[in-house]
């Protein structure tokens, strides 16, 4: 079984949680702002998870 994941590769919010790729701290927020009933590539769900946890936090 191949592991390689190409560029062009979506997954749902499920695998990409269940995925090794991310560590538990990750997955959690994964879970928190990936859609249920939309499909990401790696790097927009870590593009995603970037953007969240560097946005400012207002007052």
């Amino acid at each position: 079984m191949s592991t390689k994941v190409s560029n062009g590769d979506r997954f749902g919010k499920e695998q990409i949680v269940n995925s090794l790729l991310f560590t538990a701290k990750e997955k959690d927020v994964l879970n928190v702002i990936l859609q249920d009933d939309k499909s990401y590539t790696i790097e927009e769900a870590k593009q995603s998870m970037g953007l969240f946890i560097n946005k400012e936090v207002l007052n």
